[in-house]
């Protein structure tokens, strides 16, 4: 029978280490608890999609085989959380948490802790600083089961395998999508995944029908016009082929007009979010609205797409123009110590996409 990693660690990590979680963060040792419990299967999800290919189990092996993941966190744990000197230290963890967060996730960091953050009930500072502190934790435990088994990549990859279940089991509603761990059979369940549509569909006999029934009455109204005015078959047509428009959720070809507005209010909170920015805490707290905001700007690549070749050139000058700004904003943000670190994952893909609106940047 394989073990369970997450039960496991949860031993460790529970009563009183909660409660010194807590205190460092903020929270009561129910709120640590609730959280522990929600990042411990997304941080070994996310290892076990790294080590299902060769190279990234090679990778992750050759990490795991550092002095700093012998299982000494743990061991040290209730100092490195303590008072005194162990403040310190636990700054460091969270700092090494937070590097191998960016390297395990990615720009998804963001996105995650906002889920994390939506499941547990805690604000999204104190999510993304928990999961910054449990990384290198869960490294450590991952570390000594390494060395006391005698595993090597192969093995490692073997042994985060057979978590399916229980990461399947205990990961919070949507992270399964987010992290892309459909390939390794873990899926969010509908109803899971999106509860807030449950109420509705209850109610009302579901949303979908409340869709088709009067798009149903409409085809049906068409038709029957056809029949009877002739000549304006035409115009029926044209009307029943905007209701299947609808229906698909087809969106309008964009103007040059249309696209620079939706630019500039996406550049506007932009500026407003990261106005709010003074230090480590607020730059977390900004990240789930700044990776929503990419998004957003991630979409308008297929806008531009539909626009004339020639009108593509007068989106990208008012690209340049926005982000001007935008880059004058940053440049004094990471002047604030420990704030890069954390906004520059999402910025640099902020400007990615940016400047992928732009023709020939």
């Amino acid at each position: 029978m394989s073990i369970n990693l997450i039960d496991l660690m949860k031993d460790q990590l529970t009563g009183a280490i909660a409660g010194q979680i807590g205190n460092k963060l903020g929270v009561d040792k129910n709120a640590a608890e609730s959280g522990i419990g929600a990042i411990l299967p997304t941080i070994l999800g996310g290892l076990m999609k790294q080590s299902s290919t060769p190279a990234g189990a090679e990778s992750l092996n050759n990490t795991l085989d550092q002095a700093d993941f012998d299982g000494g966190l743990l061991d040290k744990l209730p100092d490195l959380l303590g008072g005194g000197g162990g403040n310190d230290q636990g700054g460091m963890l969270s700092g090494m948490g937070d590097t191998l967060l960016r390297s395990l996730f990615g720009d998804k960091v963001a996105s995650i802790v906002g889920l994390i953050s939506k499941f547990t009930g805690m604000d999204s500072g104190k999510s993304g600083s928990l999961m910054a502190l449990l990384a290198p934790l869960v490294m450590s435990f991952l570390g000594k089961q390494k060395r006391s088994m005698g595993l090597d990549a192969n093995g490692l990859a073997g042994l985060l395998s057979s978590q399916k279940d229980a990461v399947a089991s205990s990961l919070p509603p949507g992270l399964a999508g987010t992290m892309g761990l459909g390939e390794l059979g873990i899926t969010d369940s509908p109803a899971a995944a999106a509860p807030s549509h449950s109420h509705s569909t209850s109610q009302g006999g579901g949303g979908l029908g409340k869709l088709l029934i009067p798009l149903v009455i409409i085809a049906a109204l068409g038709f029957l016009a056809y029949k009877f005015l002739g000549g304006a078959g035409d115009a029926i047509n044209d009307g029943v082929d905007a209701v299947k428009n609808a229906e698909v959720g087809l969106p309008e070809v964009p103007t040059v007009d249309s696209m620079t507005g939706q630019l500039s209010g996406v550049f506007d909170n932009y500026k407003e979010t990261l106005s709010g920015v003074t230090d480590e805490a607020s730059a977390s707290a900004a990240l789930p609205q700044l990776e929503e905001y990419n998004e957003k700007l991630g979409g308008m690549s297929d806008l531009l797409g539909k626009l004339p070749e020639g009108a593509r050139g007068a989106v990208g000058d008012q690209v340049k123009s926005m982000l001007g700004p935008i880059q004058g904003i940053i440049d004094k943000l990471y002047a604030i110590p420990g704030v890069k670190s954390i906004l520059d994952p999402v910025l640099s893909s902020m400007v990615e996409k940016a400047k992928a609106l732009i023709p020939g940047a």
